[in-house]
């Protein structure tokens, strides 16, 4: 029947509920890079470290304590080694996130996509819920994934020596640590995506927020100034997840003031991005 001949038509509901507006940016966000060719070398090389300290834990485990002494925290599978493996993973967790993060607002912005994504239901929460759970997901990718298949792994080559603490309490501990520490990572980068409308501006800042900071602390560390190296960005992180894994301080300040830091940070970046993306903002 021509569609001028059939009249009013009733509404009927398919009885499909529609996904929620934030897990429709996440996952055309987290799908779209994976078609990047080098984006998947690039992680797959960031699992490299994994495969590694996984090789030195199964000849650890059947040469003895020679191994052990010279592998160092390689070998290890206590909570303290696997905080020291997702701290080696900050080089990967900085090249991906800048890839993948930097032009997440700062491209809608350019492109007056703001105005387009806010004439639909969506508020803010949504649109920065959305585009932080791209970020984590990447994250957990280099960081939580690899360190949860090294617990597996670890318990399956040595079950007397691990048991509930492999398969449950560390998981446990890295689930939240890197929960809440890409979630922090998240917002300030979001916030910083926000300030400028080109990627490369964005990564600019971010990287100077990375690395700059962290040679900033190398050469506090060097001077033996402690109090300055809570200046370190991703350091404070794992410093203040330290009492979390029952292990030392990794910089020369307490795991409260490294936490302290973080909090202000994510403040700051939760404030900026309310300021920055107004769901009433008008195309010009």
């Amino acid at each position: 029947m021509p569609v001028y001949e059939r009249g009013y038509t009733h509404w009927q509901p398919s009885g499909e509920r529609a996904y929620p507006a934030w897990w429709v940016i996440a996952r055309r966000g987290i799908t779209e890079p994976l078609k990047s060719r080098w984006l998947l070398i690039l992680i797959s090389a960031s699992w490299v470290p994994a495969l590694v300290k996984g090789i030195m834990i199964y000849l650890t485990i059947r040469a003895g304590n020679l191994l052990d002494v010279l592998a160092g925290n390689w070998s290890s599978i206590d909570a303290t080694g696997f905080l020291a493996f997702l701290e080696g993973q900050r080089f990967p967790v900085f090249i991906l996130l800048a890839i993948v993060g930097a032009g997440l607002i700062a491209r809608d912005r350019r492109d007056n996509g703001l105005s387009l994504y806010f004439s639909r239901p969506l508020g803010l929460r949504g649109y920065v819920g959305g585009k932080a759970a791209i970020i984590i997901f990447y994250y957990f990718l280099v960081t939580l994934f690899p360190t949860l298949a090294l617990c597996l792994f670890s318990y399956l080559v040595a079950p007397e020596a691990g048991g509930v603490e492999l398969l449950l309490l560390i998981p446990l501990r890295v689930l939240l640590f890197c929960s809440l520490m890409g979630l922090g990572i998240s917002l300030v980068l979001l916030a910083f995506s926000s300030l400028g409308k080109r990627s490369i501006f964005v990564m600019v800042w971010w990287t100077i927020l990375v690395m700059g900071t962290e040679t900033l602390q190398l050469i506090a560390k060097g001077l033996g100034n402690s109090s300055l190296q809570a200046i370190n960005f991703l350091g404070n992180y794992h410093n203040a997840g330290a009492w979390l894994f029952g292990a030392e301080p990794r910089l020369g300040v307490s795991s409260g003031v490294s936490l302290a830091v973080v909090l202000v940070l994510t403040g700051a970046a939760i404030v900026v991005l309310r300021r920055r993306i107004r769901p009433v903002e008008v195309v010009s």
